[in-house]
Order: C-alpha cells, then sequence, then structure tokens
C-alpha cells in the first residue's frame, strides 16, 4: 500500500507500545510509518523506534494532537495519510475500503470507518462528527448498541482523526491542522475548513476500526480542553468571531449551578479568559454543510460509563437503554425489573444473536436465565425510552 503513509501522535504511550505494534503488522508491511514523539518522559520513545515497520521518529514538545500531526504530515510524501490514534487500531482489510473509496471519489478530502469500542465489538464509537450549537464537537451514535452491519455511505460534516484517511493534497491546502488546538476538537475544526473550501467528507460504515476510548488524559483534563476548544468552534463557525448573549446565557447558568453544589467554576473562568486572548478567523460554512451540522437527536451521544461497572451501558444497576456483561462463558441469571412502563427486550450474544426474550410489566420483575454464553453478552430493551434494573444473581 505506497499510496498511504500511516501517522500517528505519542506520548507516554509506553502500556500501548505492543498494541501499536499489533495495529501496524496487520498493515502492508510496505507502508510508511512516522511517528511524532511529543516529549515522552517514559519510554516510548525507545520502544517504538525497535517496531519492525522501522518508523520515521520525531522527537519534539508537547504541543497538543494537531501540532504533532502537523509535524507528521510535513513527512508525508504519498497520496493518502493515515491518522491513527496511538490507542486505536484498523486492519488491512478496511483500510482497502478506504483507499478504494478516494480512489474513485475525488471530491472527498477524507473517510472514516465505523468506529467501534475496543473489546466490545458492537457497541460504536463514531459514525461521524457533528456539532451541538455552542460549539462542543461530538461522535455520531457515541456508545450505541449497534448489532446490524452496516454498509452504506453517510455524508457528514466532520470526521474523526482517531482513524482515518486524509487526501493529503487537501490537508496541505488548508495548512492541516490549526495548532491553537491543543486536544479535542482540531479533527472538527480541520474537516469543516475543508469542508468550507468545497471538499466532501464521509463515513464508510462498510469498513470498520476499533478505539479504546478515554486512555490518553484524566476527565478533568478532557473538560478543560474541550471547553477552551469549544469557544475556539463556536466563535469561528457560531459566532462570527464573538460569544453570543445565548452562549453568555448558558454558561451563567452552567456557572450557578456548579456553585449551587459546591463545585468551584473557576476554571471554566480561567478557560474562557484564555480563549479570548486567541484570534479567531471567521469561517462561513456552505448551506448543505449547516443543514447537516447539529446532527440528528436519534444519534446523539449515550453516557459514557465508569471503568467501576460492569460494562458499558451502565448507571449503577440501571441500563438505559442498554448493558454489556462480561460472562467469560458461563452461564447467566438475571433479574430485572421494569421502572416506569412495561418493557421487552433480549439478550444477545457478541455476534448479535438473540439468547433469551423478555416482557416485563410496570414495575415487576423477572428472573432471566441464559445457559449459554459467550464471552459478552448484551441486554437491550426494544425502546430507547426504556429504563430497567439489572442483578446478577
Amino acid at each position: 500500500m505506497n499510496s498511504v503513509t500511516a501517522a500517528f501522535v505519542l506520548y507516554n504511550g509506553e502500556k500501548l507500545i505492543p498494541q501499536i505494534a499489533n495495529t501496524l503488522s496487520s498493515l502492508p508491511g510496505d507502508m510508511p510509518v512516522v511517528v511524532y514523539d511529543s516529549g515522552s518522559t517514559d519510554d516510548s520513545l525507545r520502544l517504538v523506534a525497535k517496531l519492525p515497520c522501522n518508523p520515521l521518529v520525531i522527537r519534539g514538545e508537547n504541543h497538543g494532537f494537531g501540532f504533532g500531526n502537523n509535524r507528521c504530515l510535513e513527512k508525508v510524501k504519498t497520496q493518502y495519510t493515515l491518522m491513527l490514534n496511538s490507542d486505536a487500531s484498523i486492519d488491512a482489510d478496511s483500510l482497502d475500503r478506504l483507499v478504494d473509496f478516494l480512489d474513485a471519489n475525488p471530491n472527498y478530502a477524507g473517510v472514516q470507518p465505523l468506529i467501534r469500542l475496543w473489546d466490545w465489538p458492537k457497541v460504536t464509537v463514531s459514525s461521524g462528527v457533528f456539532l451541538t450549537p455552542y460549539g462542543e464537537a461530538w461522535d455520531s451514535r457515541f456508545m450505541h448498541l449497534e448489532f446490524s452491519p452496516l454498509t452504506d455511505l453517510q455524508d457528514v460534516p466532520a470526521i474523526t482523526a482517531a482513524v482515518s484517511l486524509w487526501r493529503t493534497e487537501a490537508l496541505r491546502s488548508v495548512n492541516g491542522f490549526d495548532e491553537n488546538f491543543f486536544m479535542y476538537f482540531e479533527d472538527a475544526d480541520l474537516s469543516l475548513r475543508l469542508r468550507a473550501a468545497g471538499w466532501k467528507l464521509g463515513v464508510l460504515r462498510s469498513s470498520e476500526a476499533q478505539h479504546m476510548v478515554g486512555v490518553s488524559s484524566s476527565r478533568q483534563r478532557a473538560l478543560d480542553w474541550e471547553f477552551c476548544s469549544s469557544i475556539r468552534m463556536f466563535r469561528r463557525y457560531l459566532g462570527k468571531g464573538r460569544l453570543t448573549i445565548d452562549w453568555w446565557r448558558r454558561e451563567a447558568r452552567i456557572i450557578l449551578h456548579s456553585i449551587l453544589h459546591g463545585r468551584s467554576p473557576l476554571w471554566r473562568i480561567s478557560s474562557i479568559v484564555k480563549s479570548l486572548r486567541n484570534k479567531v478567523e471567521t469561517v462561513n460554512l456552505p448551506e448543505e454543510v449547516r443543514a447537516i451540522l447539529f446532527g440528528d437527536p436519534m444519534d446523539f451521544p449515550l453516557t459514557r460509563t465508569s471503568k467501576k461497572e460492569r460494562g458499558p451501558g451502565w448507571v449503577q444497576n440501571t441500563i438505559s437503554p442498554w448493558g454489556g456483561i462480561r460472562t467469560e462463558g458461563k452461564s447467566l441469571e438475571l433479574r430485572i425489573t421494569a421502572l416506569k412502563h412495561s418493557v421487552t427486550g433480549a439478550v444477545s450474544d457478541s455476534a448479535g444473536k438473540m439468547l433469551v426474550r423478555f416482557c416485563i410489566p410496570a414495575k415487576a420483575t423477572r428472573k432471566v436465565k441464559v445457559a449459554e454464553t459467550s464471552s459478552l453478552v448484551y441486554i437491550h430493551c426494544d425502546s430507547s425510552a426504556d429504563r430497567v434494573k439489572v442483578e446478577l444473581l
């Protein structure tokens, strides 16, 4: 695959090197690989330099995800650039589909696969990237349960840099990433600048990849970076360079809520001040992009689950509208309670095959036994409005 160069940014990713090695070994051996190490203080640099693919390793300071990718882009000599997070993976067949798509569609600047949650193969992490009316970028169908194989192409305003294939000339035509974004939403910004320049972007959902999600930073640091990035996104695409009255009203409600619940809002105020110091060039989006910019409510993200839970989809003992369980291949006995109204649903294995069906009247409880299971099962309700309490017996 001489037409593709893989590029990724590394920062203190020593524990991820074995997985990076597995991913790269599954891709064509002649594919060039460029790595930017953002001043790692662990053993990342030495380990990545020893990878069999003989990567070109660039060492520098940590100025953010976009900065690192731009340094990689400067070294790319191929027609296409595969952006790949150090905690993500794609196989050769899926990459081939992305390459074939860009070969056949010269008006597309980039395309991403349907990205699944690592180790939970039926859980969607990204099916394109959209914006909220306040400038936050969000991944379509994040933490949704999706059994059916998806084969159609989806036209989207933006795609994720976690796993995506880009036309190198298109990236260079807009000067790559905006390095004023330290982390988060820089890929949405890059995408929207490309869309404003007349390029198209899509999700080829017959191609699939995996992403670990949330291993790169603590959640508080992520919230700070996301907030700063959302301010820049809002000013550039939605506020004509400013923060509007509606934006300030919403922020005042958030700050007041934090104070009433005993949480300091100072970090938000500091982020606002810091963000407003940076100049922003506004971008006018084409009408066809604005028409799809905010996405479909049915595809809005579901709440991510804490690491203490049994699997994704859980909020304490409640699944809404689904939850995953690791079974290690053993039999399973559940006690399921319908909370607000009667529910129907099923328990399915990791391939999507239904193992048992259940129907429970409102506020009633039923025991559900699954004699044979795979290593993973999913408990799902037929309606996204259903809420059930699940206890493992």
